[in-house]
């Protein structure tokens, strides 16, 4: 294998170099006399020229490239902020609509709170609500240290939604009306008018019909749709007058010996956050 003669190299870059020099001074010389350029003139020009432009195509490339991957970084950022203010705004809509949604439920907590001056009453958040257990128990936050016992009736949104059925000293087990277990927790109730009473037991739930089952009526008395249910205050576990509902209607019973009366519950049991534990009726506190 030949080396490589550098003295030759630099020689012929001599006299490329001199080559170029020497046309330049021909070429202004030329163009200062307004004469045509010389055949070697343009011959060393058209040759130079094509060389910066093969020289200067691998720059043009980079910097094309350089700038296509700036544009790139450009528009990553671009989406990566347009993404950020995408969350963010999800992000607030999310909480805002669970304000909306807290801020009717305390409005609900607050009407509530008006009909129940005359009772003797403890208010308490929901703490724990098991998804698998979500229509037949929850946590309070109130306990034996703030009076509270065992049978006590709970209302939220607006009507009875079950009863206490564990005190511990800073929390409560509440037993649900809409759960499968509600004939562990018998509330009694009275239909019909004030002046023609028919007193009841709440015994069951109807999930298809979204309506409690009432049973065991102590009279023959017909009610009409709309008519209101109430606690009955009997057994001494309750006070009376707490809305339950409003019957929807009535059937007999698969052993045709008693009336099931249907009762769409007055409270909504989806989303109970604010509850109240109702002690005793003023009333009945001063005796």
């Amino acid at each position: 294998m030949k080396k490589i003669n550098i003295s030759k190299i630099i020689i012929i870059a001599l006299i490329m170099m001199i080559t170029a020099c020497v046309t330049i001074i021909i070429s202004t010389r030329h163009f200062k006399d307004n004469r045509r350029p010389s055949e070697m003139t343009l011959v060393v020009n058209d040759t130079v020229g094509g060389l910066d432009g093969i020289i200067a195509a691998p720059f043009n490339f980079f910097e094309n490239k350089v700038a296509e991957v700036g544009n790139l970084l450009s528009t990553y950022q671009q989406n990566a902020k347009l993404s950020k203010k995408i969350t963010s705004l999800t992000d607030n809509a999310a909480e805002l609509d669970s304000l909306k949604a807290e801020n009717k439920e305390l409005k609900a907590a607050l009407d509530l709170q008006n009909t129940l001056t005359n009772y003797e009453k403890v208010a308490s958040n929901v703490v724990v609500r098991n998804p698998n257990a979500w229509g037949d128990t929850m946590t309070i936050d109130k306990g034996s240290a703030d009076g509270l016992k065992d049978d006590m009736i709970i209302m939220s949104n607006g009507g009875v939604v079950g009863r206490i059925t564990q005190v511990n000293t800073t929390t409560s087990k509440v037993a649900l009306l809409t759960s499968d277990k509600v004939l562990e927790n018998k509330i009694p109730v009275r239909l019909g008018s004030a002046e023609n009473p028919a007193y009841g037991l709440i015994t069951g739930y109807d999930a298809q019909q979204n309506a409690f089952i009432i049973t065991q009526i102590s009279s023959d008395n017909q009610f009409a749709k709309g008519d209101q249910v109430v606690t009955s205050g009997l057994g001494g576990n309750s006070p009376s007058d707490l809305l339950v509902g409003d019957i929807i209607g009535e059937k007999k019973n698969q052993k045709g010996m008693d009336r099931e009366v249907y009762v769409k519950p007055a409270s909504q049991f989806d989303n109970i956050r604010f509850v109240f534990a109702v002690k005793r009726g003023l009333s009945e506190a001063s005796n």
